[in-house]
Protein backbone atom coordinates (compact mmCIF):
# COMPACT_ATOMS: atom_id res chain seq x y z
CA UNK A 1 0.00 0.00 0.00
CA UNK A 2 2.84 2.40 0.77
CA UNK A 3 4.32 1.88 -2.68
CA UNK A 4 1.06 2.83 -4.42
CA UNK A 5 0.65 6.02 -2.37
CA UNK A 6 4.22 7.15 -3.10
CA UNK A 7 3.77 6.50 -6.83
CA UNK A 8 0.49 8.45 -7.12
CA UNK A 9 2.10 11.95 -7.19
CA UNK A 10 4.44 10.82 -9.95
CA UNK A 11 1.53 9.30 -11.86
CA UNK A 12 -0.44 12.54 -11.45
CA UNK A 13 2.42 14.61 -12.86
CA UNK A 14 2.80 12.25 -15.82
CA UNK A 15 -0.93 12.38 -16.55
CA UNK A 16 -0.89 16.17 -16.35
CA UNK A 17 2.08 16.34 -18.74
CA UNK A 18 0.30 13.99 -21.16
CA UNK A 19 -2.87 16.08 -20.99
CA UNK A 20 -0.89 19.27 -21.73
CA UNK A 21 0.83 17.68 -24.73
CA UNK A 22 -2.47 16.40 -26.13
CA UNK A 23 -4.06 19.83 -25.77
CA UNK A 24 -1.15 21.42 -27.63
CA UNK A 25 -1.43 18.82 -30.38
CA UNK A 26 -5.13 19.59 -30.76
CA UNK A 27 -4.37 23.31 -30.94
CA UNK A 28 -1.78 22.82 -33.67
CA UNK A 29 -4.16 20.63 -35.71
CA UNK A 30 -6.93 23.21 -35.40
CA UNK A 31 -4.73 25.84 -37.05
CA UNK A 32 -5.52 26.91 -40.57
CA UNK A 33 -2.36 27.61 -42.60
CA UNK A 34 -2.75 29.87 -45.59
CA UNK A 35 -0.78 29.59 -48.84
CA UNK A 36 0.36 32.73 -50.65
CA UNK A 37 1.65 33.47 -54.12
CA UNK A 38 4.43 36.05 -54.38
CA UNK A 39 4.60 37.74 -57.76
CA UNK A 40 7.81 39.69 -58.47
CA UNK A 41 8.38 41.84 -61.54
CA UNK A 42 11.43 44.11 -61.35
CA UNK A 43 11.21 46.05 -58.08
CA UNK A 44 7.44 45.54 -57.79
CA UNK A 45 5.96 42.61 -55.90
CA UNK A 46 2.51 41.56 -54.82
CA UNK A 47 1.55 38.86 -52.32
CA UNK A 48 -1.78 37.23 -53.14
CA UNK A 49 -3.55 34.65 -50.93
CA UNK A 50 -4.25 31.42 -52.80
CA UNK A 51 -7.67 29.74 -52.67
CA UNK A 52 -7.89 26.64 -50.46
CA UNK A 53 -8.35 23.19 -51.90
CA UNK A 54 -11.86 22.07 -50.90
CA UNK A 55 -11.01 18.36 -51.24
CA UNK A 56 -8.58 18.54 -48.28
CA UNK A 57 -10.17 20.94 -45.78
CA UNK A 58 -8.17 19.73 -42.76
CA UNK A 59 -4.69 20.31 -44.11
CA UNK A 60 -5.49 23.11 -46.55
CA UNK A 61 -4.23 21.27 -49.63
CA UNK A 62 -1.14 23.47 -49.92
CA UNK A 63 0.43 21.36 -52.69
CA UNK A 64 -2.57 21.88 -54.99
CA UNK A 65 -2.88 25.52 -53.93
CA UNK A 66 0.75 26.17 -54.85
CA UNK A 67 0.09 24.66 -58.27
CA UNK A 68 -2.21 27.64 -58.93
CA UNK A 69 0.65 30.12 -58.39
CA UNK A 70 1.56 30.77 -62.03
CA UNK A 71 2.47 33.81 -64.10
CA UNK A 72 -1.06 33.88 -65.49
CA UNK A 73 -2.55 33.80 -61.95
CA UNK A 74 -0.40 36.79 -61.00
CA UNK A 75 -1.33 38.72 -64.14
CA UNK A 76 -5.04 37.99 -63.61
CA UNK A 77 -4.98 39.19 -59.99
CA UNK A 78 -2.49 42.06 -60.39
CA UNK A 79 -2.51 43.21 -64.02
CA UNK A 80 -0.57 46.40 -63.18
CA UNK A 81 2.45 44.60 -61.70
CA UNK A 82 4.57 44.53 -64.89
CA UNK A 83 3.36 47.80 -66.48
CA UNK A 84 6.35 49.79 -67.68
CA UNK A 85 8.86 46.97 -67.12
CA UNK A 86 10.26 45.25 -70.20
CA UNK A 87 7.52 44.36 -72.66
CA UNK A 88 4.79 44.73 -70.02
CA UNK A 89 3.45 41.28 -70.89
CA UNK A 90 4.85 39.54 -67.80
CA UNK A 91 7.98 38.04 -69.38
CA UNK A 92 10.05 39.23 -66.39
CA UNK A 93 7.51 37.94 -63.86
CA UNK A 94 8.79 35.48 -61.24
CA UNK A 95 6.41 33.57 -58.99
CA UNK A 96 6.98 31.74 -55.71
CA UNK A 97 4.60 30.01 -53.34
CA UNK A 98 4.94 29.96 -49.55
CA UNK A 99 2.84 28.91 -46.58
CA UNK A 100 2.46 30.89 -43.39
CA UNK A 101 1.86 29.19 -40.03
CA UNK A 102 2.51 25.61 -41.12
CA UNK A 103 1.60 22.77 -38.77
CA UNK A 104 5.19 21.66 -38.36
CA UNK A 105 6.35 25.15 -37.33
CA UNK A 106 3.54 25.51 -34.81
CA UNK A 107 4.21 22.07 -33.33
CA UNK A 108 7.92 22.85 -32.90
CA UNK A 109 7.19 26.17 -31.19
CA UNK A 110 4.59 24.64 -28.85
CA UNK A 111 6.87 21.72 -28.03
CA UNK A 112 9.75 24.08 -27.25
CA UNK A 113 7.54 26.21 -24.98
CA UNK A 114 6.15 23.15 -23.20
CA UNK A 115 9.59 21.68 -22.55
CA UNK A 116 10.99 25.03 -21.41
CA UNK A 117 8.09 25.71 -19.03
CA UNK A 118 8.23 22.14 -17.74
CA UNK A 119 11.95 22.42 -16.98
CA UNK A 120 11.45 25.79 -15.28
CA UNK A 121 8.62 24.38 -13.18
CA UNK A 122 10.70 21.33 -12.25
CA UNK A 123 13.68 23.50 -11.28
CA UNK A 124 11.53 25.79 -9.13
CA UNK A 125 9.69 22.93 -7.36
CA UNK A 126 12.70 20.66 -6.89
CA UNK A 127 13.97 22.15 -3.57
CA UNK A 128 10.46 22.05 -2.10
CA UNK A 129 9.86 18.43 -3.12
CA UNK A 130 13.35 17.43 -1.97
CA UNK A 131 12.68 18.92 1.49
CA UNK A 132 9.35 17.08 1.76
CA UNK A 133 10.99 13.84 0.72
CA UNK A 134 13.73 14.22 3.34
CA UNK A 135 11.15 14.92 6.07
CA UNK A 136 9.24 11.80 5.09
CA UNK A 137 12.40 9.68 5.21
CA UNK A 138 13.26 11.05 8.65
CA UNK A 139 9.75 10.20 9.92
CA UNK A 140 10.06 6.67 8.58
CA UNK A 141 13.48 6.19 10.23
CA UNK A 142 12.09 7.36 13.59
CA UNK A 143 9.16 4.97 13.41
CA UNK A 144 11.43 1.95 13.01
CA UNK A 145 13.33 1.97 16.30
CA UNK A 146 15.61 -0.87 17.18
CA UNK A 147 14.19 -3.56 19.46
CA UNK A 148 16.00 -4.10 22.77
CA UNK A 149 17.76 -7.43 23.09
Amino acid sequence: MKLASSASPILGVLLLALLCLLSLLQTSLAANPISFCKCVCGQEYHIIPLPKDASQPIFGGSAKACGACTKQYCLNNSPEICKGIGTGEGDELVTSCFERDSYKDQFIVYLFLTITLGLLGFASLQPFVKGLWQQRLQRQQRSYAQMPM
